[in-house]
């Protein structure tokens, strides 16, 4: 069983997946599901002011030309810079 599968199934806090890519402030690229309160849209959650970070899992990251895979990563909300949504949640 995967992270993103054991966060979703026993999590007292249930959460909306959201398959997402991230450009970051230092151009790094990152690709990966998201992890937001359930029933809330990506743009109110990033918004939101409660949390300063957003969980990812199963992430892709590329920087400097080097790919680098994550199981798991918060990333602050004050380094992204876009946020592109992949079709639907999952």
């Amino acid at each position: 069983m995967t992270l993103s599968e054991r966060t979703h199934s026993t999590s007292a806090r249930p959460r909306d997946l959201q398959e997402v890519a991230l450009t970051m402030v230092d151009g790094t690229h990152v690709r990966g599901i998201l992890h937001r309160a359930h029933g809330t849209r990506t743009l109110d959650y990033l918004n939101r002011q409660a949390e300063g970070f957003v969980a990812m899992t199963n992430a892709e990251l590329v920087r400097d030309g080097r790919t680098e895979l994550i199981a798991f990563i918060a990333i602050n909300k004050a380094h992204i810079v876009r946020l592109t949504e992949a079709e639907g949640d999952l």
